[in-house]
């Protein structure tokens, strides 16, 4: 696993093809999909599902289902299955904590995108072993919203991620165009699975074909990296923190290391999803092809 980790410091990320069985991933997309009609007369977003109204049409669209390891128990399971946690081990030690998780839906016929930011901007800790794990539910092609990394951006600054003297989630277009000319375009199978640094850029297109493309990403972290007040991480108890442990336990000795850190300040009026911080943050730079 030493080329594994040499990788991951080097560029930022590692991807696993085929890392979780085909089978898997058709049992969590009969769950997202009963989730999905359970909604369907919903307007508004509530505690499990966040929907935008789509920039298009203007109807509302479910964007995201929110937590899902808290909604249905395989996706509070999968977390902890053999093939992801023998990564975490290498990548972050052999006590990792989970934060939250998230499920983007991404469904066909325009989804929204996701402007370049960091996941260190939104919750910075008290060192840096945090990262992102996302697990292609469905196959993800350069048509249907791929994601997009900047390799090695990890190893260089925070940006600040503010517009209208508000966090909005996002880099301006500013920012985003000092990247290299082509940024790594991800695609895989379902089944394959992201490993992503919380400091890495990166970002997501639209989805204007006809095909679906979920991913379900889990926020980790070694368990002695400690959020910091002030961001959007949360400490609610000690025993909390244990209870979202994946593999060892849980440190009450942070570590701290000399870090950048930028806090996700002045926080908007209303707290919301990446989605609409990055809408009503209006310089924000949306990727409409594959060349950046």
């Amino acid at each position: 696993m030493t080329s594994l980790n040499e990788t991951y410091l080097e560029q930022g990320y590692v991807i696993f093809e085929n890392l979780l069985p085909l089978s898997l991933m058709e049992d969590l997309r009969s769950i997202v999909d009963n989730l999905v009609d359970n909604a369907a007369t919903l307007t508004a977003s509530d505690e499990i599902y966040e929907i935008l109204d789509d920039a298009n049409s203007g109807k509302p669209r479910i964007e995201r289902i929110k937590s899902p390891h808290k909604v249905h128990p395989l996706f509070n399971e999968l977390i902890r299955y053999p093939e992801i946690t023998d990564v975490l081990r290498t990548l972050l030690g052999v006590d990792v904590r989970l934060q939250n998780s998230k499920l983007n839906l991404k469904s066909q016929g325009g989804s929204a995108p996701v402007a370049w930011h960091q996941d260190w901007a939104f919750y910075p800790h008290t060192n840096d072993d945090v990262l992102a794990v996302g697990i292609m539910i469905d196959d993800m092609t350069e048509d249907n919203g791929p994601v997009l990394f900047a390799p090695g951006t990890h190893r260089g600054p925070v940006y600040d991620h503010t517009a209208n003297g508000f966090f909005c989630g996002a880099v301006s277009e500013k920012v985003a165009e000092t990247l290299p000319p082509k940024a790594e375009v991800i695609t895989g199978t379902a089944g394959t699975v992201t490993f992503h640094h919380a400091r890495l850029l990166h970002a997501s297109i639209a989805n204007p074909s006809i095909h679906p493309r979920r991913l379900l990403l889990y926020e980790v972290m070694a368990a002695d990296a400690w959020p910091l007040a002030g961001c959007s991480a949360f400490f609610e108890s000690w025993d909390s923190m244990n209870e979202r442990m994946v593999i060892g336990e849980q440190s009450s000795s942070p570590r701290l290391i000399d870090v950048p850190v930028r806090m996700p300040q002045p926080e908007p009026s209303k707290r919301t999803s990446i989605f609409q911080l990055q809408r009503d943050g209006g310089d924000q730079y949306y990727l409409d092809d594959l060349n950046r």
